[in-house]
């Protein structure tokens, strides 16, 4: 039967039937498959070329770190119903096979399918995996079934059912087994992690009795990656904050441990790996943004350097602007190694002006998304003591300090320095205005984002602290030097600041303004001095 007869492998194996012609086990596998296909919807896949070569990944992986990728699969999950999947033969696996050996089985195989069923019952989930394929000229079913058992808190357990080899290649045929074992797993396992593929619906069979195919291909971005695995961005689709950069990085590094690019020698190590990453890209949600301006970053770095008085006294009025808050800064001498910082500071209570932890992300000034930026993010964990003014600013505990970071470059008295004057600036009064982010300027590259599945950068609105030119007071019943009437303000988060009001200097802790009924702003900071200001 000619390749081009059938599009697909199921509708040739339906239109044909049993064929009285053939061995026993040939028609007892189709019966099989005819009886899943009576007795039930069956969801039936055809993967792409592209979902291949990533199971071809995993497949070439060493026994051990394969097999803990493998036994992290939620078959069960998966297969909430009969599972036919089916793909076309590389060419390079026909060339495994000698001429002389395709011959005697029916020339080249074109398509090979698995039909993947759930047992029921047992102490374990089990699955069973029946094999079928079209060559040129012919049909083929496997009396072979593969047995995997997921042992009870552990790993999926093989086993070859109805094994039938020739006297002189048994031990060739169970090699063979065994292999496809490997291949048939690794294809699952991409077909069952989160995010890396996707299903698009083909056109209909005309032929009755076959279910309606799906295709599966990988989602973007993974369908363009580089040879380290890793989904190349154009200039348009980079992001432009390290904030942004660091939440590409999350996602990119799960989606390489679920592929097997990126894997782990025991399964709690890559356990551990995916909950890292998770709570990582949680905790940058969670945290207001604030993005320091050139200006400002070196103004606070001289203040650091050079400013001896006035020190303590501003320990004093030291507050966060939020209980959890992303402060991000480049180019500056602030005591720590690298040439762009990204900070997550959080209060240890709901008191802003007590004390603080947080961790500290350092980044060289061109990281990009390549696999050893992205594998080699490492954060410095550091205490922040306000109520405590006997001790140090700023600590970082040698205990959480990475091998990545060396101690000696590390100077945490300039270092705290630069963050009192940092969180200074921050709670300065009347020092606020929002604006109306200019949405034209992030359009195209959330545009190439979309395309790629990847996160939106920035926020809908940007509140910049003007250190150097306060507004202006009497502004009435506008808010903030926006033009924003409190009436039609949608809900926000206002930081936390100190003001004076009746010739006295008060704290304003953090809290909620505006009417829901407006909508809900989430902002970016941008903090700058007058000068920083460029003109569009």
């Amino acid at each position: 039967m000619g390749s081009s007869t059938y599009n697909t492998l199921i509708e040739g194996l339906v239109d044909n039937g049993l064929d009285p012609r053939a061995p026993k086990n040939f028609n007892a596998s189709l019966e099989v498959l005819y009886g899943t296909l009576k007795a039930g919807p069956v969801q039936a896949v055809r993967a792409a070329q592209n979902v291949l070569n990533a199971a071809s990944k995993i497949v070439h992986l060493e026994d051990a770190p394969r097999q803990i990728i493998i036994d992290a699969v939620d078959l069960g999950h998966l297969l909430e119903r009969p599972l036919w999947l089916e793909y076309d033969i590389p060419a390079d696996r026909n060339e495994a096979q000698g001429r002389d050996e395709q011959d005697s089985r029916g020339g080249r195989l074109l398509r090979e399918g698995l039909l993947i069923t759930r047992e029921r019952g047992g102490l374990g989930v089990a699955i069973l995996i029946r094999r079928y394929g079209e060559r040129v000229m012919t049909f083929e079913a496997d009396a072979a079934v593969w047995r995997f058992t997921r042992r009870l808190g552990g790993g999926y357990e093989l086993t070859i059912e109805n094994e039938n080899y020739p006297p002189d290649l048994i031990e060739q045929g169970k090699a063979l087994a065994r292999s496809l074992a490997v291949q048939m797993m690794s294809l699952l396992a991409i077909l069952g992690a989160p995010k890396l593929t996707e299903f698009v619906d083909e056109k209909p069979s005309k032929r009755r009795g076959v279910p309606r195919m799906k295709k599966v291909r990988m989602a973007a971005p993974w369908t363009d990656v580089d040879q380290d695995g890793v989904p190349v961005l154009p200039r348009a689709a980079r992001p432009a904050y390290v904030y942004d950069e660091l939440m590409d990085h999350f996602d990119v590094f799960e989606g390489l441990i679920w592929s097997g690019r990126c894997y782990h020698e025991t399964a709690e190590g890559r356990r551990r790996s995916l909950e890292v990453c998770s709570g990582r890209r949680e905790m940058l949600k969670a945290a207001e943004p604030f993005v320091l301006a050139p200006m400002l970053a070196e103004s606070a770095a001289i203040i650091a350097t050079e400013e001896a008085t006035g020190m303590a006294a501003a320990r004093r009025l030291l507050a966060l602007p939020f209980p959890i808050a992303w402060i991000e800064w480049r180019d500056v001498n602030c005591g720590l190694p690298g040439q762009r910082w990204g900070m997550v500071i959080e209060a240890l209570d709901a008191d802003v002006q007590g004390d603080a932890h947080g961790a500290i992300f350092a980044l060289t000034a061109q990281d990009g998304l390549t696999y050893d930026s992205i594998t080699g993010v490492r954060r410095l964990y550091f205490r922040l003591h306000i109520s405590d003014t006997e001790k140090s600013l700023v600590e970082f505990p040698p205990e959480y300090v990475p091998a990545a970071f060396d101690m000696a470059a590390i100077d945490q008295d300039h270092f705290g320095r630069f963050m009192l004057a940092v969180l200074t600036f921050l709670n300065q009064p009347r020092m606020v205005e929002v604006r109306d982010q200019d949405d034209r300027l992030r359009v195209p590259a959330n545009r190439a984002r979309a395309d790629r599945r990847l996160a939106p950068l920035g926020a809908i609105r940007e509140v910049r602290l003007l250190i150097d030119a306060p507004a202006a007071a009497g502004a009435g019943g506008e808010a903030y030097g926006s033009g924003d009437r409190v009436g039609t303000m949608p809900l926000h988060q206002v930081r936390a600041f100190w003001r004076y009001r009746l010739g006295k200097l008060e704290f304003v802790r953090p809290h909620w303004r505006g009417s829901e009924a407006n909508g809900v702003s989430r902002r970016r900071y941008v903090v700058m001095r007058d000068e920083d200001r460029v003109r569009r």
